[in-house]
């Protein structure tokens, strides 16, 4: 035989297996472009680059923006066999060039080549290629969670098992070279056990095997599972409970803030706006969506535009966390008296921020040092170098160019308190009815009227003190619903909790973060990270109990991944825990 025959036989081979390959996370796009590889673990180190010009500063100069997209990752993001790239990450980066007023470009990447046509500026930022985890943000940054997904387990059918848990002594099945692998690491540990994993070349072959009960279940990102089960729907079932959640999030060149910024803002607004509640409607019927995972900051405006975010990148002189590790000492400013607070309610909230905080340097084994002064000063105080960080401030857009923001650690906002008998459910049953407002709530009667405005109700108003408010309600009956803050009417629904009750809505949501200095990725990602720790092990949920209106906390983000960051440990080995 002709080594040309022997050649030709060999291509053969090749092209036989190649759709095996391709298909680990579903099927190729059908397309005449080259398909995006399959998913594979990121190994790569920290990019040492400092870039001295933000990528906002070429969407200015050029009017476009470049994004890279995987091609063939529906729902997310699929070139169709017209030629034409549909998906909800698709359609919101239109959105956000529109919002821009950019044109709008998108990049076939794969996920091997996304972070280098990052870097080198060929596009500005990554969509679907990337799904946030822990270790990748020593390599870009990345954008707020504008959807959260996640690694999920199927069950036959008639499977008895109800949570991931219950399969953790079961063969389960899983493709290799996908994020599933990360997803499977991190449960392994969670859970502090092996797992009994099977792996396949393919998400078919996985669901074969279950189905021929060899497995006990397949773990997967969800929508692959969903289309891999489409023909055999009645036969499987998806376990509610993730194994892992995700969060999916635009990469920006590391330190890009502002980059960064513009994309939060921007995100912010359309979801403030609706337009996310409608794109994930259209993409994902049947399902709703969470805005919760997004935070609001105040100050979104009417619009955003490039031109309003810096050009060029600023960089910290000397980043915090070498400091504070250095000097074994983490200085906080922002922190009030309880004892000095106006109210019950600040008055807790004092308390919280004092536990908060006083955990927080215990797990990163650093003594804690208080500097008196106010949270407004918050700027200021990080600035000039006397505090590290400051609590209790409530991120602001109008500060985004002195501060960064950790993540929200306490939710509150408006809330109507009524009798428990009432019969109120929100302002549609006020109509020519009373609503009492707080003394030295300055524009609690201006939001109050817009809300009943948006229904063409009319109130009335009364005034009382924060003190008062069972009272006239309760006793004096001179209210028929109170409208205030939440933090404001908690030790009214304690001390009555039978007679008093809120209605479902919030009115406003706004959120308590920490203050942080401008830039410092490091130091922002310790922070967050220790407060998503403390969410998992229930710390957090213990700490706010007293100040929280639920039995639960609200949807903060928690990015999977190791529960070390630089070489400390931020888990905890508390039995409390949330329900």
């Amino acid at each position: 035989m002709s080594r040309y025959l022997i050649l030709f036989f060999i291509c053969l081979l090749v092209l036989s297996r190649a759709p095996l390959l391709n298909a680990q996370d579903g099927p190729p796009a059908p397309t005449l472009t080259v398909p995006t590889l399959v998913p594979m673990l990121e190994t790569a180190a920290p990019v040492e680059v400092l870039f001295a010009v933000s990528a906002v500063a070429d969407i200015i100069a050029s009017g476009l923006f470049r994004v890279g997209v995987l091609y063939n990752d529906p729902p997310y993001s699929e070139l169709t066999l017209r030629g034409e790239l549909s998906g909800f990450d698709a359609d919101l980066l239109r959105k956000i060039a529109t919002v821009w007023d950019s044109e709008i470009e998108f990049v076939q990447v794969t996920r091997l080549n996304a972070l280098d046509k990052l870097n080198s500026g060929e596009v500005h930022a990554v969509a679907s290629a990337f799904v946030r985890y822990r270790d990748l943000d020593a390599l870009v940054d990345f954008s707020q969670t504008y959807l959260r997904g996640k690694q999920a387990l199927m069950v036959t059918a008639n499977s008895p098992y109800t949570i991931p848990a219950e399969l953790s002594d079961q063969s389960i099945g899983y493709v290799l070279g996908t994020r599933t692998e990360k997803a499977l690491d991190i449960w392994r540990d969670r859970l502090g056990r092996e797992l009994n994993l099977r792996s396949f070349l393919t998400l078919d072959r996985a669901v074969a095997a279950l189905t021929r009960a060899d497995i006990a279940g397949i773990v997967a990102e969800e929508q692959a599972l969903l289309r891999v089960s489409a023909d055999a729907a009645d036969s499987v079932k998806m376990l509610e409970e993730p194994v892992v959640s995700e969060s999916h999030a635009f990469a920006v060149r590391r330190q890009d803030a502002p980059m960064r910024h513009l994309l939060n803002r921007t995100l912010q607004f359309l979801s403030r706006e609706g337009d996310l509640d409608v794109l994930f409607r259209e993409y994902f019927p049947g399902a709703t969506y969470n805005g919760d995972v997004l935070t609001l900051w105040t100050g979104i405006g009417d619009g955003v535009a490039p031109d309003e975010f810096a050009r060029e990148i600023p960089y910290p002189s000397s980043p915090a966390l070498p400091r504070i590790r250095s000097a074994g000492v983490l200085r906080v400013g922002g922190l009030i008296d309880a004892a000095l607070a106006t109210t019950a309610g600040q008055a807790r909230l004092a308390d919280l921020n004092r536990a908060l905080i006083t955990e927080i340097a215990a797990r990163w084994d650093l003594s804690l040092e208080l500097i008196p002064s106010n949270p407004d000063s918050a700027a200021e105080l990080v600035n000039s170098g006397a505090v590290d960080l400051v609590l209790g401030v409530k991120p602001d857009w109008s500060e985004v160019t002195a501060l960064d923001f950790s993540a929200p650690y306490l939710l509150h906002g408006d809330r109507l308190m009524v009798r428990t008998n009432s019969g109120i459910a929100g302002f549609n049953n006020l109509r020519g009815r009373f609503v009492g407002i707080l003394i030295g709530d300055a524009t609690a009667r201006e939001r109050a009227e817009a809300w009943a405005d948006s229904i063409n109700t009319t109130v009335r108003f009364i005034r009382t003190t924060e003190s008062g408010a069972a009272l006239t309600l309760l006793d004096h009956n001179n209210a028929n619903a109170i409208y205030a803050d939440s933090l404001a009417l908690l030790a009214h629904l304690e001390a009555n909790p039978n007679a008093l009750r809120l209605t479902d809505r919030w009115y406003s949501r706004s959120f308590y973060t920490f203050a942080l200095p401008y830039n410092d990725p490091d130091f922002r990602l310790l922070l967050d990270y220790t407060l998503q720790e403390l969410i998992v092990d229930g710390t957090l949920y213990r700490l706010t109990a007293p100040l929280i209106v639920s039995d639960e906390l609200p949807a903060f983000d928690i990015i999977p991944g190791a529960s070390q960051f630089a070489s400390i440990e931020l888990s905890s080995d508390s039995t409390d825990a949330a329900p």
